[in-house]
Order: C-alpha cells, then sequence, then structure tokens
C-alpha cells in the first residue's frame, strides 16, 4: 500500500549512518515492537531488509526482517511515531521487505507477538497463529540431587572452541524457525553467565546456554543431539545446572518452550519445572511458510 501525501514521506533502506538518529527514536516511541533475542534493535543496521520511513528528515517509521539463519526472517523491529496511523506504514514498509525477500521464496517470516495493536497488523497482513512459547519456572532447593543418570556423561563449562559441534547439535535439534546460526550461538555463549556441554566420550552430545538476573536464572538454550534423546541427557544437563545455580546461590530458574514441543515440556516437567500461566503467540506469514 502507497504512502497517503508522498510528497512529504520518503521511504528508503536503513544505512549505518542513521545509527543515532534511529537509536533516538526507537529510545523515543512508545508504538515499537521487538523480537525477544540476543540483539538490541539497532544492532540489525546494516543488515537488509531494513527499512524506514522519513518525514522533513525525521524517522516515523522502521521495519527489520533480516534473514537469520538464512532463510527465516524473524520480524526484529517496527517502531512509529504514536502519531500515525500505524497500518500504513506498516504496509508500505512490509511491502518493501517482501519485495527484497523474494528472492529467497522458502524464507519463513515468524513473529511474536507482546501487544495487542501489533497483533492487529499481523492479521492484516495475513500472518497466521502458528503456536504459543509457554513460560516455567522452578526453585532452586537447598539440596539438589547429585545422581546422574548416565554415568558416562561428563558435563563441563562451555568454551569457544566448541561453538561449532554446539551449532552443529542446535541446527539438528530444533525446527527451521527456532534454529541458531553459528553467529547467534557465539553471541548467546559470550553474553551467558552458565554455559556448559555434555559429552560422550570424546563426542559433544548437548548443551545448555542460561543468564542470570540478580538472583535468578533464565535457561535461553537447551539442546541435545539428535539420536542421543534416549540417554538421559537433558535430564543430567538439567540437574547439573540446578547444583551450579546453588553454587551461584541463585533461587529460581525460568524457562521458555513451544507448548507443541511435548518432549520439551515432559523434560522441563519431569525435572520439577511448572508452568506459570505465562504465554506468547508466535504468527507465521503463510505467504512464505
Amino acid at each position: 500500500m502507497p504512502l497517503k501525501n508522498p510528497s512529504q514521506y520518503f521511504l528508503r533502506r536503513a544505512e549505518t549512518k542513521d545509527h543515532s538518529k534511529l537509536s533516538g527514536f526507537f529510545a523515543s516511541t512508545p508504538r515499537m515492537h521487538r523480537h525477544l533475542d540476543w540483539h538490541p534493535p539497532i544492532d540489525w543496521l546494516g543488515s537488509q531488509p531494513f527499512w524506514l520511513v522519513e518525514s522533513e528528515q525525521r524517522i516515523v517509521a522502521a521495519l527489520a526482517l533480516p534473514p537469520d539463519p538464512p532463510r527465516v526472517a524473524w520480524v526484529r523491529v517496527f517502531a512509529c511515531s504514536p502519531l500515525v496511523n500505524p497500518i500504513e506504514y506498516w504496509d508500505a514498509l512490509f511491502e518493501k521487505c517482501l519485495e527484497d525477500l523474494g528472492t529467497q521464496p522458502e524464507t519463513i517470516i515468524p513473529s511474536l507477538v507482546l501487544s495487542d495493536w501489533y497483533l492487529a497488523l499481523l492479521r492484516h497482513s495475513g500472518f497466521e497463529h502458528y503456536q504459543n512459547i509457554v513460560g516455567l519456572e522452578r526453585e532452586i532447593r537447598a539440596e539438589e540431587k547429585e545422581y546422574q543418570a548416565n554415568p558416562d556423561l561428563f558435563i563441563r563449562l562451555m568454551d569457544v572452541d566448541d561453538l561449532d559441534a554446539v551449532a552443529e547439535i542446535d541446527q539438528g535439534a530444533f525446527e527451521p524457525i527456532w534454529q541458531h546460526s553459528r553467529l547467534q550461538v557465539q553471541e548467546s555463549f559470550e553474553q551467558a553467565a552458565l554455559a556448559t556441554v555434555a559429552e560422550l566420550g570424546d563426542q559433544i552430545v548437548g548443551y545448555q546456554i542460561s543468564t542470570v538476573n540478580m538472583f535468578s536464572a533464565h535457561l535461553a538454550r537447551l539442546a541435545v543431539k539428535p539420536g542421543a534423546t534416549q540417554r538421559h541427557i537433558g535430564s543430567d544437563i538439567l540437574l547439573d545446572l540446578f547444583k551450579r545455580c546453588k553454587s551461584e546461590r541463585l533461587w529460581q530458574i525460568t524457562v521458555n518452550t513451544q507448548n507443541t514441543n511435548s518432549a520439551s515440556l515432559n523434560l522441563y516437567k519431569k525435572t520439577g519445572f511448572r508452568e506459570t500461566g505465562e504465554e506468547f503467540p508466535v504468527f507465521i506469514f503463510q505467504q512464505f511458510a
């Protein structure tokens, strides 16, 4: 949909020189959707598609859908001035992003939904509900189990030399929209407070990456190598993580997973997690699904 009064508005790709203006715009507008990942929205500047609308050299709207990993283009950020019609600006920007992604016709375009006004935009453009992200939590107990179901499993701290193997496990363990690229794995490792790998012999067969906030931890990523899931690897990684949390004087751990992922839900509940009741819908643009 073209913008009304096109002479007053200029639609163009965002460039690295826009860093200061975009940062100020993101900080000042109350109407912004941002994807929950390892990046602040401004970090996607320089990746495409990333489009914006200007009026009198002021940014009034911006949308970024850069694929990472390839062919998975989450809506990383959409922001617009509260003084304009968000649907009009969304339509114009989304059309440009689709043109850029049209050279990769198998690209999946998913998005988290964190607000009602943003949900209206997605439905308007043909996004359809795919699944929900559910939250779980568990208290760290005074005495955590020392028992390890698989005595052949060795769990140690992750180091940078493990990242290639970790990325390979990640990309095999998750469906496409939840896979992490090698770069995302590295970024999550660099921001982690607790990151471990599980080894059988000399082979890495699983890992976890967690962050810490005050007195609680968040399990950001847990994956087991396909084919090794029946060897208690996931539960042993979790039991080890609980003991490490206790040593760090953390009193709670949280995690998110998909409501359609019965294996993960069963694992977390078996190891003491309970659902919090918090859920976030995930929508997918069906034209590219």
